[in-house]
């Protein structure tokens, strides 16, 4: 079952490149999915404004799946 925070993830994930939310897994790197990295760095200044969290876009390219961007967001919303 996912969290919240993974259906969100993958919700704008969906919404950014138009792949159904169902096709999406946390083992999909972005890369898989077709997003480059001004679509990445789009996405990851959308989730911190709906999670509330300042920016720290010097973590980002370090998360290279869709996991990887889920555990980075409820590891901050602890």
């Amino acid at each position: 079952m996912k969290t919240a925070i993974e259906s969100t993830v993958i919700n704008e994930i969906s919404n950014s490149i138009g792949i159904p939310e169902s096709a999406i897994t946390a083992e999909h790197s972005l890369n898989d999915l077709g997003m480059n990295s001004i679509l990445a760095v789009q996405l990851f200044s959308k989730l911190q404004t709906q999670f509330g969290m300042e920016n720290a876009p010097a973590e980002m390219p370090h998360m290279g799946t869709v996991g990887e961007i889920v555990h980075y967001f409820e590891s901050k919303a602890k």
